[in-house]
């Protein structure tokens, strides 16, 4: 190559390699999207309420890292109509090291601002969380299906691993379906999950990893009955949800790296 056009490309060569190893086009860790949904519903006794507190303190905050974003919503009887989050924030992302640009004491120093960050954040997203559990707001009905559609808008082009935590007794109480009046059958369930779909009451969830945290009912049976019809609603979602994670509390949390590959 002639000298004079090498001495023309290389500087050209050198500035794309910088903005290619810059932190806003190096490639960076997504992270975690953990979107909360808690139910505000009156068959939630205040027992219940701190008990999703305390998971949400000792368990999900102290999990979140630099780069995940956590919101939390109400289930209530005006999900869709009047959806507003409750907390939300996202922590920011770990620096990424540039040769060109940082040093070692640079990057160290970057990377102990944003962990101070992180974790004023993470602080005051716990005030944030008690303030809501502190008020003695509750809803006449309990629509989960409204809130698992507003999770699949939540979750429409998030890049971040995708976990969807539902804090709920999981009965669907709505004029139009009561879990506890149904009589409960394999045919009933199969009957139920064409008839949300002919709806479009069954969201889109796939690669979403979900928890259930407070499962219950006024019987063994029935607690059983609507398990299995939820276990049939997240397959035709497309979510990750065992029945390992479906529980009267938060089990397996973390979630390990395989929940959320189909």
């Amino acid at each position: 190559m002639p000298g004079a056009l090498y001495r023309a490309i290389t500087p050209a060569v050198l500035l794309l390699t910088q903005a290619l190893s810059s932190p806003s086009a190096a490639a960076t860790s997504t992270g975690t999207a953990v979107i909360i949904f808690l139910d505000f519903s009156g068959s939630i006794q205040s027992g219940e309420r701190a008990r999703y507190q305390r998971e949400i303190e000792t368990l999900i905050l102290p999990s979140l890292s630099a780069g995940d974003r956590l919101l939390m919503a109400p289930i209530h009887d005006k999900t869709l109509t009047e959806f507003r989050p409750l907390v939300q924030v996202i922590l920011p992302a770990k620096p990424e090291f540039s040769g060109w640009r940082d040093n070692v004491l640079t990057y160290k120093r970057r990377v102990k601002e944003v962990e101070t960050r992180v974790l004023d954040l993470k602080a005051k997203v716990k005030t944030e969380v008690a303030g809501v559990m502190g008020k003695r707001y509750s809803s006449p009905y309990t629509d989960i299906f409204s809130s698992l559609l507003i999770a699949q808008k939540l979750f429409h082009d998030e890049p971040r691993r995708k976990v969807l935590v539902l804090l709920s007794d999981m009965i669907e109480d709505t004029p139009e379906y009561n879990f506890e009046k149904i009589a409960w059958s394999p045919s009933a369930v199969e009957k139920l999950l064409a008839e949300l779909e002919a709806k479009a009451l069954i969201p889109k969830l796939l690669g979403v990893c979900v928890y259930v945290s407070g499962a219950s009912a006024k019987s063994a049976a029935l607690a059983e009955d609507i398990a299995r019809f939820w276990e049939g609603y997240f397959r035709r979602s497309g979510a990750d949800m065992q029945p390992s994670r479906y529980a009267h509390v938060l089990l397996h949390w973390p979630p390990s790296q395989s929940c959320h590959q189909q």
